[in-house]
């Protein structure tokens, strides 16, 4: 068993929330420390505002959801979840949309497939998870995104997008330093060499 914490609760709307909702939301308040809806229509969550932090982060599951949710998501639980009430997580089903997400976020703040598997209680979420990216629902870089997220808390979106670009340039010139020079052939002393020239774009051949 892990002894990791329960961040989340995924739950199914409406089936799901009419128990919830059948409790008054001081009491439900005691339990959760917020209400995420990821649906792409409004629910009966909103019944918690004023009681309950309660946000709206509408995705549609066939087209691409893009970065703001899962952005939204982690900030949700950076700054209502405390270590005791689990943030309460829905879409329509619970069986796609917000454990994604959800799993996103447990990724981010270090949770291995297994751990976030058993606190979602979602045997198969990171094969989920997987799938919408090879369905290019999700962004394939997303859990290096909200790993920039986590780390620089106060920057914008934008500013995120330029941290992850900042790192593609380090990489970019990393590799390019292995890979600017081959010797093709000739001595130590007088090599015949395939270098990369940045200024017209390819390969040119130098002659030490």
């Amino acid at each position: 068993m892990s002894d990791k914490p329960k961040i989340f609760v995924v739950t199914r709307t409406p089936k799901g929330l009419d128990n919830i909702l059948s409790v008054k939301p001081d009491v439900a308040s005691s339990f959760y420390s917020a209400v995420i809806n990821v649906s792409d229509s409004p629910c009966a969550t909103f019944d918690y505002q004023m009681k309950l932090p309660s946000f709206w982060f509408p995705i549609h599951e066939i087209e691409p959801w893009g970065y703001t949710p899962f952005l939204a998501t982690l900030r949700v639980v950076n700054e209502y979840y405390k270590g005791d009430k689990p943030v309460l997580i829905h879409c329509h089903a619970g069986a796609n949309r917000s454990p994604s997400l959800a799993f996103a976020v447990l990724k981010t703040k270090g949770y291995t497939d297994e751990e976030a598997a058993q606190s979602l209680a979602y045997a198969d979420v990171s094969k989920v998870f997987q799938r919408n990216i090879e369905m290019k629902l999700i962004p394939k870089n997303i859990l290096e995104f909200l790993a920039a997220a986590e780390k620089h808390q106060d920057r914008s979106m934008n500013g995120l997008m330029a941290v992850l670009h900042e790192g593609y340039l380090e990489r970019a010139d990393k590799i390019y330093d292995t890979i600017k020079d081959f010797t093709l052939h000739g001595s130590d002393e007088n090599p015949v060499r395939l270098v990369y020239d940045r200024t017209v774009k390819k390969f040119v051949i130098k002659r030490d």
